[in-house]
């Protein structure tokens, strides 16, 4: 045990010596609310750092919500305060709950995960057009920190699977490659094969037994309720540090990304994938599993997986260009996660292509430094 540990050890020890059995559990509630108020501090010192109007933060630990802020506008004339209902573009969080959704339908019998890309009549003129473009998740290329990162193989199978799994990249066996694009027709190679539409899919198998309203699955979407009138518009960060209100994406709803939601939304979600309301004991084993995990990471069902200082990190990043950005952090064997939204991208860091590395993100570090570090349980 290093120093502070044992430390901590000590006054928890004295903690438990001079106060009622009764009490121990509210002075270590209150000893974890200078951490929350800490790191609420943090926060409200990195959003203004990073021009950021509207940041909404939760943290979910056993089951339910422990703390939330909201913080800033959602306008750019400061009249419009962001509260815990404020929505936004969570942008790439939107996989996890997608491939939840996909996999549930799996199980009933609605689909089937060895289902070709190919299922969707224009993938093969997409894939010829991918695989020879200058993007490095299609032609290839190298990622940010010079690892080389292999064409789409157009003749390749690929499958749901392949595509759920970010293994679309190179030969079978490969490492896996985040690939953003050939994960947004998911939807396509589903519909094309006669599933049903995605929107379904994930209403029914997530936001029904989560509890999800006023969520919006897309622009386009009819059950979307109060989403889109609360939802912060985004913004643009200049170089000089002003930010100007952006244009809304004209993109609808795919497996890649579109949600509309709030913080606490997200939180649901949480809540109901770790009490086994959303898939069965088998595949919550199947992708939160302890297994030896790759140097750089990997990639499974939706989710980024790493190990940091003895801990296993399962997470998704948002970022949409100019506009949102989202981090989406689970610590499962803490029963902990970090859900954050903003309305411009600089919660963004710059993840690699070919590596999980959250602990690069300087919220993402802040929060497991003071929540995970190894001598907390």
């Amino acid at each position: 045990m290093t120093g502070k540990g044992l430390l901590s050890g000590i006054f928890i020890s004295l903690i438990a010596i001079l106060l009622p059995l009764g009490n121990i559990a509210a002075a270590a509630e209150e000893i974890d609310m200078e951490s929350y108020q800490k790191f609420g501090s943090f926060l409200s010192d990195f959003r203004k750092e990073k021009s950021i109007r509207a940041l909404t933060a939760v943290i979910v630990k056993d089951g339910e919500i422990v703390w939330e802020q909201a913080l800033g506008t959602s306008d750019d004339e400061s009249d419009v305060p962001a509260t815990m209902d404020t929505t936004f573009g969570i942008a790439s969080v939107t996989k996890p709950i997608a491939a939840t959704a996909i996999l549930a339908e799996a199980d009933k019998g609605g689909l089937y995960l060895d289902w070709l890309l190919a299922n969707d009549p224009r993938w093969e003129d997409f894939c010829g057009w991918f695989s020879t473009s200058g993007i490095p998740f299609g032609g290839g290329g190298k990622d940010s920190d010079g690892t080389v990162i292999e064409p789409v193989d157009c003749e390749r199978k690929l499958s749901l699977s392949d595509s759920l799994n970010m293994r679309v990249n190179g030969a079978v066996g490969s490492a896996f490659v985040y690939n953003p694009m050939t994960y947004a027709r998911i939807d396509r190679a589903i519909e094309g094969a006669g599933g049903r539409p995605l929107r379904a899919i994930v209403r029914d198998n997530v936001l029904k037994k989560a509890g999800m309203e006023n969520v919006a699955l897309g622009w386009h979407d009819p059950e979307g309720g109060s989403a889109l009138r609360l939802l912060a518009p985004p913004f643009t960060v200049q170089e000089d540090g002003r930010d100007i209100k952006a244009s809304h994406s004209d993109d609808d709803f795919r497996a890649a990304a579109g949600i509309r939601a709030s913080a606490r939304h997200v939180a649901q979600f949480d809540i109901a994938l770790d009490s086994g309301k959303l898939l069965s004991a088998d595949w919550m084993a199947r992708i939160f599993s302890d297994d030896t995990l790759p140097l750089r990471g990997d990639y499974r069902w939706g989710w980024f997986a790493q190990d940091w200082q003895g801990k296993r990190l399962y997470w998704h990043s948002g970022w949409e260009p100019d506009r949102y950005s989202a981090i989406y952090l689970k610590i499962p064997k803490q029963k902990l996660s970090l859900i954050l939204l903003a309305n411009n991208e600089n919660l963004w860091w710059g993840n690699p292509l070919s590596a999980a590395e959250i602990h690069k993100s300087p919220v993402a570090a802040e929060f497991l430094k003071t929540f995970a570090s190894p001598d907390r349980r």
